[in-house]
């Protein structure tokens, strides 16, 4: 269950967050998803059912083939850098996007981060390119970032998770917190009642457990 919580957050938030910050439309523009995990797969279809066209790009190969069973395009990363007009990276990882991309990034391409750090776009390395001309930090949390030859890279929040940054930063859900603090009070309940072990740990979530609060969850709905 915490995988499909993950990709409820990713569905509701990405989105909101970018038109909440840039105004802009998401109709026909060309969206690359780095990762394909429970919150890029969020990601790539909320994106999709606005309207973008989506590619996905995954160090995994397994995960590049669900990508593309489930209908996205799956280029290498170059390739999918040189056309997108917007960039999402969804990763875990560190330096997804650096100052190593530069030169194939588009004219007016938007970064966003939805990892949990900020660490998927090497921001200060970026800024600190010989070919970035002027950075300016804008208060409506978008940071422009001019190159040498005239393109602009758009950078939302600083780099950090984009639904706590810009204007009215308003975080994550109120259902997906309302999970995220279920699981965690039943993991604790069932560690102190012995229930649960070292066998178990407490990531992945004992199976029961996704049980009763899916169940509970969903009871509120009916």
């Amino acid at each position: 269950m915490a995988a499909a919580k993950a990709q409820g957050w990713a569905r509701e938030v990405l989105l909101e967050s970018f038109l909440r910050i840039t105004n802009r439309a998401t109709n026909g523009r060309h969206v690359l998803v780095f990762g394909y995990g429970s919150v890029g797969k969020g990601i790539a279809a909320s994106f999709r059912n606005a309207f973008a066209t989506v590619s996905v790009i995954d160090v995994d190969p397994v995960l590049r083939l669900e990508a593309s069973f489930d209908g996205f395009q799956v280029p290498e990363r170059d390739a999918g850098l040189t056309t997108a007009e917007i960039v999402i990276t969804a990763t875990g990882a560190v330096d997804v996007i650096t100052e190593a991309d530069l030169d194939v990034l588009t004219d007016r391409v938007v970064l966003i981060n939805a990892g949990h750090f900020p660490a998927e776009i090497a921001v200060e390395r970026i800024a600190a390119d010989a070919r970035v001309a002027k950075r300016q930090d804008g208060p409506d949390g978008i940071t422009t970032i001019t190159l040498t030859d005239r393109r602009e890279i758009y950078l939302l929040a600083g780099g950090h998770m984009v639904n706590l940054g810009g204007p009215r930063p308003l975080g994550n859900s109120i259902e997906s917190m309302d999970l995220g603090f279920a699981l965690q009070a039943r993991c604790l309940e069932a560690i102190a009642a012995g229930r649960a072990g070292p066998d178990d740990v407490v990531v992945p979530v004992p199976s029961s457990i996704n049980r009763m609060v899916a169940e509970a969850f969903l009871e509120l709905y009916r």
